[in-house]
């Protein structure tokens, strides 16, 4: 395949997203193809993706920071101290920024621009993408790397435009705040207690000098101890020789952690074994907590049930008023059957006696009002600040800010019924892929992180990802293809397969949440539907590497 013509906008592979995904994709295509135009288009003004945005208090990630680099870059693992065994939010963007500096990456990304539309042209196989001050790029090849929590929703309560106090979204959290000056003496509210807010309410319950801080709980969520730890210059020099036995251990993992679940059953051992092994994990630093229980954990009930009540009996514990803890506990799920949370401190924070719980399932939120907020039993809760740690519109979101016209027009998405609802190619936000790297009638489009792939540690379901997407780029040019596309009934078994994956998985496929495809607050996702691949990795990867040894079987190529 010959490049496309040349031209100040016009290139072989556009990328959007200046990410972990966005990043590792234009080093490796760059490296792979030295000779091809590629840039990267992003919304913030510099790298770093999620890890831009979401600049709150207390983010950090919960995968081990060892476990988060590139395994690519051995120059830069050898030069890089992680200072944390789980690295706050600061220090992961240098990494990220240090990553695309090395490897003088910044001169092929364009920021401060927001993509709101894409054409695709079956006359010249190429997509046209068009900015928000109309200007316009023409690719052959592109590759979405927006992420999986990148389109952040606001609750849908009466009366949030009314408030006149300061509101923002955490993962729009202003960069000038200090909260030690600009929060001290403030009434503080917090809607959402997912894992940014669980976040956000033990850092804020470390400030000495605010005033109030309510927390709005619509929905308890179970969370674990991180336990987390420095890491001295000393450690860190040890570390840096086992980077190949941490990555060994993340490829054989079921997700890419650095956990290994427990092959045994819950119920085929004794009461003493059962506590034995979750005081073990309860005590020990990371996600093993979720990932490295007994086997029947999420897919038995009762063995689910135990495994809940010894959680629920740890937070009861650590919170001193037992109503306070009761309402903490969830009742509508079981232990692991959303995605886990890790804290430092959170169940304490509502010993302080400023942080105060505001139960919603007793007394739901009437509306937003100038001054704060007023619930079911007529009391106004009064704020200063507001909070909205509410989520995202997950897997999908990012992917509806875009006017999509693929082949033969269809719109990417669309909600049922809309007037484009039988022609948009994820109706509703249920997506249809193949391999979860590629969709039907959008030729030349690759995702990374995307819908039907493998979440779990990013870094290192990025780097096979990308790996995939490159050896296809690669066939094309190999053999002058300018299109490449999935047939229907590979996407149609693919998919098949991704719901048959999720329904192994009984418990967590009968909860709501972000993993299985529910946000209230976005038209057309109130209904669960399978939008993430949860097998193991190592199948995924196997089915990936079958494809390719089959000379890309399922693919239409052009």
């Amino acid at each position: 395949m010959g490049s496309v013509p040349q031209s100040s906008s016009t290139f072989d592979v556009l990328i959007l997203g200046a990410g972990l995904s966005g990043l590792c994709s234009l080093y490796q295509l760059k490296q792979r193809f030295p000779n091809w135009r590629i840039k990267i288009l992003d919304a913030a003004p510099d790298v770093g993706g999620t890890w831009y945005w979401n600049s709150y208090p207390g983010c950090r990630f919960d995968s081990e920071s060892l476990s988060y680099c590139f395994s690519f870059d051995k120059e830069l693992l050898d030069e890089w101290h992680w200072k944390e065994a789980f690295s706050p939010q600061t220090e992961t963007q240098k990494y990220i920024a240090r990553f695309a500096e090395k490897h003088n990456l910044y001169k092929d990304i364009q920021f401060n621009t927001t993509v709101t539309k894409a054409s695709w042209s079956e006359n010249d196989h190429t997509w046209t993408f068009v900015d928000e001050t109309g200007e316009e790029y023409v690719t052959t090849f592109f590759i979405s790397c927006m992420g999986f929590l990148s389109a952040p929703t606001l609750p849908a309560i009466e009366g949030i435009k009314d408030f006149t106090g300061t509101l923002f979204h955490t993962s729009r959290w202003p960069k000038d705040i200090d909260i030690s000056h600009d929060f001290a003496g403030k009434k503080i509210g917090v809607i959402g207690t997912g894992a940014t807010g669980i976040q956000i309410i033990t850092a804020l319950s470390k400030e000495p000098g605010i005033e109030s801080i309510n927390v709005f709980q619509r929905t308890a969520n179970w969370a674990a101890p991180l336990r987390n730890s420095e890491i001295s210059v000393e450690l860190m020099d040890k570390h840096k020789k086992n980077y190949d036995e941490v990555f060994d251990i993340c490829n054989r993992s079921s997700s890419g952690f650095m956990h290994i679940g427990d092959p045994r059953k819950s119920l085929e051992v004794s009461e003493e074994e059962r506590l034995e092994l979750w005081e073990k994990l309860y005590n020990s630093p990371g996600m093993g907590k979720w990932l490295s229980v007994f086997s029947d954990t999420y897919t038995d009930r009762y063995a689910n049930s135990l495994y809940s009540n010894f959680m629920a009996d740890k937070i009861r514990q650590r919170v001193n008023d037992p109503v306070v803890a009761e309402a903490l506990v969830p009742k509508d799920h079981g232990f692991g059957t959303r995605r886990i949370p890790l804290e430092s401190g959170y169940f304490e924070a509502y010993n302080k006696e400023n942080v105060h719980l505001v139960d919603l399932k007793k007394t739901p939120i009437d509306r937003v009002t100038p001054s704060g907020i007023m619930t079911s039993d007529d009391k106004e809760h009064k704020l200063d600040i507001l909070i909205c740690a509410t989520g995202f519109n997950a897997i999908t979101g990012a992917f509806s800010a875009i006017d999509w016209h693929g082949k033969k027009n269809r719109p990417l998405i669309a909600t049922s019924d809309s007037p484009k609802g039988d022609q948009a190619v994820w109706v509703d936000h249920r997506p249809r892929t193949f391999l979860g790297l590629t969709v039907p009638s959008m030729p030349n489009m690759f995702m990374v992180l995307g819908p039907h792939q493998p979440f779990g540690n990013a870094t290192r379901n990025i780097e096979h990802g990308v790996q995939v997407i490159a050896d296809m780029l690669q066939y094309c040019k190999d053999n002058g293809y300018t299109s490449i596309e999935p047939t229907e009934e590979a996407v149609e078994q693919w998919t098949e397969h991704v719901v048959q994956c999720a329904e192994s998985q009984v418990l967590m496929n009968e909860i709501d949440s972000w993993m299985t495809g529910v946000n209230k607050n976005v038209k057309g996702k109130t209904v669960r539907n399978v939008a993430r691949y949860s097998g193991n990795i190592t199948e995924y990867r196997r089915r990936c590497n079958e494809v390719k040894k089959a000379g890309y079987a399922g693919f239409v190529f052009a």
